[in-house]
């Protein structure tokens, strides 16, 4: 009889990435925020090791910037970043969507639950969640899984700026009716016209980020 193989627990240098993700994804760190390897490793109980390479994992990904002997901090918004980041999550996720087939009705339900809990909510946090979770949903349907680590990086690193956004403006009105549309084309198998909403619904979220940020910083 063959070997029944071992199971092995998730690697910790990958547990302690998603843990401290999980962290930022909670606002403990907004931007500015100083992050340090020491205050990190007693707080998750863990060595220095394992949080240095997650922060530099981080920094790589554009969440955190460096300086010799001052440690790590979270990068401020920047409309110029925000410029470049947004067209990229938007291409990325509709080149996921334009080759995903006509999706099974339990992934539509799964969607139109999420989209349900999504217009319910006021908590800015759990909204932020729960809108990663329906786009998550969508780019899963491609099946491609270099494509979703692309996507959650990028989504890793605008988190700075829709946590932030989405604190203080209360109106999601819009962001759930553009939802909507793109769900109904994308459960129809219009999975083109599910795409080019999608861009669209990108496009504008960066453009309300943006006017946001412009009215943020006041007059120059």
């Amino acid at each position: 009889m063959p070997a029944t193989p071992i199971a092995r627990a998730e690697p910790l240098r990958d547990a302690v990435y998603a843990r401290i993700v999980e962290l930022f994804w909670s606002g403990a760190y907004p931007p500015g925020t100083a992050v340090t390897e020491a205050a990190l490793s007693r707080e998750l109980d863990v060595s220095r090791t394992p949080v240095r390479e997650a922060l530099l994992r981080l920094e790589a990904e554009g969440v955190l910037r460096s300086a010799l002997a001052r440690g790590f901090t979270v990068r401020p918004l920047d409309r110029r970043e925000a410029t470049e980041l947004y067209p990229i999550l938007g291409a990325l996720e509709s080149l996921a969507v334009r080759s995903a087939r006509t999706p099974p009705a339990s992934r539509v339900r799964d969607l139109e639950r999420l989209l349900a809990e999504l217009e319910d909510c006021t908590d800015p946090i759990r909204r932020w969640r729960l809108d990663s979770d329906w786009h998550a949903g969508l780019v899963a349907a491609a099946g491609n899984l270099q494509l979703q680590e692309m996507v959650g990086r990028v989504r890793t690193n605008l988190s700075r700026y829709e946590l932030t956004y989405m604190r203080e403006m209360a109106d999601r009105t819009e962001p759930d009716r553009q939802h909507l549309e793109i769900l109904v084309e994308f459960a129809s198998g219009d999975t083109e016209r599910a795409a080019q909403l999608l861009t669209a619904h990108w496009d504008a979220g960066m453009h309300a980020v943006l006017d946001w940020l412009d009215r943020d910083a006041g007059p120059a």
